[in-house]
């Protein structure tokens, strides 16, 4: 069972009640006071504050404004998104050979919401103001309690094979935001936003991370569905995904399974805010499980063809670094 206990403690809980303030702070405020758009804040806090987590909250600042950008700029426009793909994965290629890929791709993953038509594309100010308004309140609360800047550093491997990692994560991003958005429909940002997080360095766990988060992914969706089919009232909605939060972050880096199935209980929840629970939930199954297949079996090329080419990078990447 190795696969699915990892090395390292459950994360503490003052440690749990601070992310949790962070992350679902904004959303409880602006839900109520704007609607559904407000949930982004939600996405916005969770980005912040575990890049801020990472490396400080400069980088993280920097990097989850610049994301955050990139994504008002493709809403509504899909042709501009696959441009956007590949030139984001190499500016986090650039930020990788300088020890801070990690918060890059946390903010990378916020990016992938904008590319799907469940944002409206006709508020770009509000969700902007809504966006940034998460952000400062997730960096001021982890800056506040001294939870920034605690992250391992990233490898010197890492750093000197950044850019040839992420020249694959590019192919594979504008690949993700092409099958999501062609073939996933309103949901089918769950495609690109999955292929992110196992993209997530140390680049070594990438098959077993598939593994442990298709098994949690599966889990949390069935709870999901199963608080659907009890009711789908706001108050259930609201509850069982702020309940859900602070047991997910308590299980990383412990658990990453049971920490990917109460996390996905929890953003499946919040996100219910502004579609249906039942069909955010299916969809979220299909599209990971697709994005899964295609993360595997693009790892599998990328090994072969850094075997025949740059044996250095395959030997950093098989041993987790």
């Amino acid at each position: 069972m190795n696969w699915f206990v990892e090395d390292g403690e459950a994360m503490p809980w003052r440690s749990v009640a601070v992310t949790t303030a962070a992350v679902a702070g904004p959303a409880l405020v602006a839900v109520p006071l704007i609607g559904s758009p407000g949930a982004i804040a939600f996405i916005a806090g969770l980005s912040a504050h575990l890049a801020a987590r990472d490396r400080g909250i400069g980088p993280a600042a920097l990097v989850t404004l610049v994301l955050m950008m990139s994504g008002l700029l493709v809403l509504g426009a899909p042709v501009m998104a696959l441009i956007l793909a590949p030139c984001l994965a190499v500016m986090i290629g650039i930020c990788g050979t300088h020890g801070m890929a990690q918060p890059g791709m946390r903010a990378l993953i916020v990016w992938t919401i904008f590319t799907s038509p469940i944002l409206p594309d006709d508020r770009d100010a509000v969700l902007a103001a809504i966006f940034i308004g998460g952000m400062i309140w997730a960096l001021a609360i982890t800056w506040w309690f001294d939870e920034d800047a605690t992250g391992d550093a990233e490898t010197a491997q890492s750093h000197r094979y950044a850019l040839i990692f992420e020249m694959g994560l590019g192919i594979g991003l504008m690949l993700s935001v092409y099958v999501g958005g062609r073939y996933f429909g309103e949901h089918g940002f769950w495609f690109p936003l999955t292929f992110v997080v196992l993209c997530v360095p140390p680049h070594g766990n990438l098959f077993s991370k598939t593994l442990r988060r298709t098994i949690g992914t599966v889990l949390g969706t069935a709870i999901a569905i199963a608080v659907a089919a009890i009711s789908e009232e706001m108050w259930l909605t609201v509850a069982v995904g702020m309940i859900a939060l602070p047991i997910a972050f308590r299980f990383l880096p412990r658990n990453y399974t049971l920490f990917t199935t109460f996390l996905t209980v929890a953003v499946l929840e919040i996100l219910a805010l502004v579609s249906q629970v039942s069909v955010l939930a299916v969809e979220r199954l299909v599209t990971m499980a697709a994005a899964a297949a295609m993360t595997v079996v693009m790892g599998v090329l990328g090994i072969i063809v850094l075997r025949l080419v740059k044996p250095d990078a395959l030997r950093a990447l098989q041993s987790g670094e």
